[in-house]
């Protein structure tokens, strides 16, 4: 096997097809619990605090390491577990702003869109980054696993280190406004 084996749309397909799977269980379990969520947004309540700063912040560092732990286990159906949490969260964004419709609070339904749209994003080239670190983690040449890891860390953040950035980076911007 002398070429690389790339990460298509079928395997990408699957790994987010179980995550939905395993998301729906998880949201049948937990959806009772959604009754308070028609007082969810203040429409006055936009805007920069130390507050939105500090969750931020926070979330800035976690989703990423989140990503890079998964990536050192060498399966790529690891990639499922974070898959299925930041997705779960992306459909309770998204139910936000249904919910934010039905109420008639547009602006807040269109913040609300925007910051689900870019978390989205962000999963999506987070999860394809590690997929690719855990792919090309086999062609390094080297005894030492964590020096392998850290080249296709590198070889995979070089492929596609703009749509990662610019996704995440509009993400944080974003949620600092609408959360």
């Amino acid at each position: 096997m002398t070429g690389k084996i790339k990460i298509n749309k079928s395997i990408v397909r699957a790994l987010l097809l179980y995550g939905g799977l395993i998301w729906l269980i998880f949201i049948i379990a937990i959806i009772p619990h959604f009754g308070d969520m028609m007082a969810l947004h203040d429409p006055g309540n936009f805007g920069i605090s130390k507050y939105t700063i500090s969750d931020t912040l926070y979330f800035a560092w976690r989703f990423p390491l989140t990503y890079l732990v998964f990536s050192l286990i060498h399966t790529k159906w690891s990639v499922v577990v974070p898959v299925v949490w930041y997705y779960s969260m992306l459909a309770i964004s998204l139910l936000e702003v249904v919910v934010d419709l039905i109420r008639g609070d547009f602006f807040v339904a269109g913040v609300i869109l925007i910051d689900s749209l870019a978390f989205g994003a962000a999963i999506y080239f987070f999860s394809l980054v590690t997929l690719r670190i855990i792919h090309n983690n086999m062609f390094i040449k080297s005894d030492n696993y964590l020096v392998r890891w850290f080249g296709a860390l590198k070889m995979s953040l070089g492929e596609y280190w703009q749509w990662l950035l610019g996704s995440y980076v509009l993400y944080l911007v974003v949620n600092l406004f609408a959360d």
